[in-house]
């Protein structure tokens, strides 16, 4: 039986990470890819680069302005970028592990064990809007409950807590 004091892993998504920290995700996460016989296209790279690097959660909308602000600059042939060439990235990116949708945020983060399958919960704030994820806590004992007590496939797996974190709660 798990105790209140089980050991997690917790990883902030509200602050930045450093960008030796993001080249080394996208480097491990092309390796994963062709370890795997997927494409992890410019595209995509770019779509995990961005959620990388935010230090909020991002819409599918949010990525698309991003990127067309980016290739402002640049001789990209298309600026503009459909929400369904979006989507699919965004759908690449979550079944390789490499990032988790927040279903009440109708956003995304990247995911802080990339490509381990687990089960985790995030806790986001709802005055801060930082969003904290927790994996390998009595979570894991819910998993087990659902595969092995009530027989139920789990195809997806994502608990979102509400509330006020500490920061804020002053």
């Amino acid at each position: 039986m798990t105790t209140a004091h089980t050991h997690h892993c917790s990883c902030d998504h509200h602050h930045n990470v450093h960008h030796h920290d993001i080249e080394e995700r996208i480097k491990e996460a092309k390796a994963h890819c062709e370890a795997q016989g997927v494409r992890f296209t410019p595209l995509r790279e770019e779509v995990y680069a961005l959620i990388l690097e935010s230090d909020k959660p991002l819409g599918a909308y949010d990525l698309i302005s991003a990127l067309q602000l980016s290739r402002q600059n640049t001789d990209v042939a298309s600026k503009n970028i459909a929400p369904p060439t979006i989507y699919r990235s965004l759908e690449f990116l979550l079944n390789e592990g490499l990032i988790h949708q927040l279903s009440s945020l109708n956003a995304y983060v990247p995911c802080c064990h990339p490509r381990s399958k687990h089960a985790a919960a995030f806790l986001i704030c709802k005055s801060c809007n930082s969003v904290e994820e927790c994996s390998n806590l009595p979570v894991d004992n819910i998993m087990d409950f659902a595969q092995n007590d009530a027989r139920f496939n789990v195809e997806n797996t994502v608990i979102e807590l509400k509330g006020i974190c500490r920061d804020c709660q002053g």
